[in-house]
């Protein structure tokens, strides 16, 4: 992140990540400056005959007691010309309350515009109206299938590991696909090559501990990082719930080991995995007691500089999703299920440098995927279930892509890009047939056809066009405009608003088509107030998706053979408005957002149970229209500071009972039209406070104490709503995870 120029004339770069630079200037006599936050500033007077490579040491400029204030990218938001990108880093942690005793990277995009999360105990992120499945997140680059702990309350990532993340809801580079909504593109740390350090912390719910070294003095350098969660104590607070009173743990670890063999080769390996285990109470959730889950991805990454204007970075990736549920109350009834997803990538990404204002980007991408829908096994001698097994499905995925930016005058900018996916369904395989002009149903299946070991059983391709462009109107405001095309082929069949253990990932196929969105979407951004400090934004967007996925009244996701019978597709729309205001600096910091956002969908098939609210648009499960999230942060001293977060967010939509018929002697309900009515609203408050210990430089270790009450009114927010037939009336009952305040109090450390 150093700021590399000239002044005469005035020609200048900025840093990457790994210190890489370059800068083309006139022949002759020239001082190149130097600037970085927290570094002494630097010059070299230089007399330019040709190209050449010229390596500078910084000296760490320390100032004793005063914050430093990063401000390279203050305008950043005004002149770059992507749309609807979030940049967080450990940086932003510092200024959220904490969620049980933890600061996340991912809990902190939901305070970020157009990002929505469904509630406690929820899993999953809803963004730009799209569903929890439609969000791609990466770990240095390879896919993690699942990104949340404990329910949803945790998210699966270390952070004392991670470098940062950069979310993308619009304008997606083209060097991403397969996903609609969003790319988390997560990057853990290049490991401290100088000396021994670490970080960790310890909380009632969870501690961690992540450790870096060099192993040889000019050898590679070594990252490793762990964190588990110990107690029941958030369960205990759990009131009037099924997840009360059951037995939940987690834990993951993730390393990474990175070596510069030379100045024009990097190599890294990453690793991590991760585990979830809980029981419920018999018969809590659709009469299963055990569940268990876990990541585990595999990354090797090398990058290569060929010249001073072309650089590149090859990978290699394995990512593994395995996810189990059983029931063992009933000796004679325990069984088991084990579900699968794998996922291995192969990607070259080119990086070509023409000028100050050119720049191309171009690769490509191979992916072969694996996804293994169920395997029941019984659990025990006693048991009397028989074995049975749904046909796993594999797939072929190959893209190319290239994207450019452009500055054809210092007021308009141009990003561009394009990929072509090619994706093939391919065997073993046994596909069902079904008559013509008849339903898809088990009862007029006509046949099979089978498919041999990798043979192509059907295909699907087309371009994912991406465009974006800034035109500056002053120095510290544009107005920007975007469109892209994104491709979906790895479903996940959710038959709620949220992420669930027992949600079932399926590929396209034969009868259930990619999803395709086209998002189109138009912005003004504005910088003020002193030297910039205060950022606002104002975006809207329009969304159209094809082969939106849903499900027939009365659909049985689970273990199912011709899961094609129960499932719908249709068209969708998504239309909203996002507001942002932030400030970014001084004792009072903070920001504030509001998004309005409609999500429909219209399932309108050519026989009676494809036909849903007959045939017209209606509100998805995850339709929030009216969302808005604060954050306050308020330095009382250099050492003391308090957090404010404020959430609302409309109901999500449910579907009611209006009335009640009766067929031998036994009482049903009716329901309404699917999602007509919506649960009450969400409101939470959430409170922080950070107590960092003394700024001496030398010492031990740096400490801070953490102290956060999570629902500090003790809002009884409802999470779902659901009715019974009780002695011949309908009842109905609220489902509320947390309903009174949970205060955390954690020690973090960093030495």
């Amino acid at each position: 992140g150093a700021f590399v120029y000239i002044q005469s004339p005035y020609l200048g770069t900025s840093t990457d990540a790994q210190g890489f630079y370059s800068l083309t200037i006139p022949n002759g006599n020239h001082t190149l400056l130097i600037q970085s936050v927290n570094m002494k500033n630097t010059s070299r007077q230089l007399k330019i005959y040709s190209d050449g490579r010229l390596d500078m040491d910084l000296e760490v400029d320390v100032i004793a007691l005063n914050a430093v204030v990063v401000s390279a990218d203050r305008e950043v938001n005004v002149q770059s010309p992507k749309m609807g990108m979030t940049k967080i880093d450990p940086e932003s942690l510092k200024i959220v309350p904490a969620l049980l005793g933890e600061k996340d990277m991912i809990r902190v995009s939901t305070t970020t515009a157009g990002v929505q999360f469904l509630g406690e105990g929820s899993a999953g992120i809803n963004i730009r109206g799209g569903k929890a499945d439609q969000n791609l997140f990466l770990l240095d680059g390879t896919p993690i299938y699942n990104t949340n702990h404990f329910f949803g309350f945790f998210s699966v990532l270390n952070n004392d590991a991670l470098s940062g993340v950069d979310l993308h809801k619009s304008s997606i580079p083209a060097e991403f696909g397969g996903r609609l909504s969003s790319v988390f593109d997560v990057k853990t740390k290049k490991p401290n090559a100088d000396k021994f350090s670490g970080t960790g912390g310890i909380g009632p719910v969870t501690s961690r501990l992540t450790l870096e070294a060099p192993i040889t003095k000019k050898g590679p350098s070594l990252l490793l990082g762990g964190r588990a969660t110990y107690s029941d104590y958030v369960l205990n607070k759990i009131k009037n719930s099924p997840l009360k009173n059951n037995q939940a743990a987690f834990y993951d670890l993730v390393g990474k080991l990175h070596y510069d063999l030379n100045e024009k080769n990097e190599l890294s390996f990453s690793s991590y995995y991760s585990f979830d285990r809980f029981q419920l109470a018999s018969d809590t959730l659709l009469s299963y007691t055990d569940f268990s889950y876990a990541n585990t991805i595999f990354s090797l990454n090398w990058k290569h500089v060929f010249n001073n204007k072309l650089q590149g970075n090859f990978q290699l990736g394995s990512s593994n999703y395995d996810y189990d549920i059983g029931y063992d109350v009933l000796a004679s009834q325990a069984f088991g299920i084990d579900f699968a997803v794998r996922e291995r990538l192969a990607s070259a990404k080119l990086d070509r440098y023409f000028s100050e204002r050119l720049n191309l980007k171009f690769g490509a991408e191979a992916k072969l995927l694996e996804v293994q829908p169920g395997k029941k096994s019984p659990l025990g001698n006693e048991s009397l279930v028989a074995p049975d097994e749904v046909s796993r499905e594999s797939g072929r995925e190959f893209a190319l892509f290239a994207a450019t930016t452009f500055s054809p005058s210092e007021k308009f900018t141009l990003d561009m890009g394009i990929r072509y996916g090619i994706y093939s369904a391919i065997g073993p395989a046994d596909v069902r047939l079904y008559a013509q002009d008849a339903p898809r149903d088990i009862n007029f299946q006509t046949g099979w056809r089978t498919y041999g070991n990798g043979e192509r059983i059907t295909s699907y391709h087309g371009p994912e066009p991406r465009f974006a462009a800034r035109y500056t109107l002053s120095s510290s405001s544009s107005v920007k405009g975007g469109y892209s095309r994104t491709r979906q082929n790895m479903h996940l069949l959710i038959n709620a608003a949220s992420i669930a253990p027992t949600d079932i990932w399926r590929l396209s196929g034969t009868y259930l088509k990619p999803q395709i969105a086209d998002q189109w979407s138009v912005g003004y951004y504005k910088n003020f107030y002193g030297k910039h400090t205060i950022e606002a934004s104002l975006e809207t967007y329009y969304k159209s998706i094809q082969n939106l996925v849903d499900f027939k009244v009365g659909a049985d996701l689970q273990f199912n053979q011709a899961i094609e019978t129960d499932l719908l597709q249709g068209n969708g729309r998504a239309y909203g408005a996002e507001f942002s205001i932030k400030k970014s600096s001084g004792w009072l910091t903070g920001w504030i957002n509001y998004t309005y956002s409609r999500s429909l969908i219209q399932l309108d098939g050519q026989f009676p149970d494809e036909v849903i609210n007959d045939g017209e648009y209606f509100p998805t499960g995850y339709d929030k229209p009216h969302y808005l999230n604060s954050v306050t942060n308020y330095k009382f001293t250099r050492r003391l500071t308090m957090t404010l977060g404020v959430v609302y967010a409309t109901g999500v939509p449910v579907t009611y009972p209006v009335g009640k018929w009766s067929f031998k002697s036994s009482d049903n309900l009716l329901y309404s039209d699917r999602n007509a009515f919506r649960i009450p609203d969400y409101f939470r408050l959430d409170l922080g406070i950070n107590i960092e210990g003394s700024h001496k430089i030398k010492k031990l270790a740096h400490s801070s104490w953490n102290f956060s009450i999570y629902n500090v009114l003790g809002r009884d927010n409802v999470y779902s709503v659901f009715f019974k037939v009780e002695e011949g009336a309908v009842r109905g009952y609220q489902l509320t995870v947390f309903s009174n305040p949970i205060p955390t109090l954690t020690y973090n450390f960093k030495f």
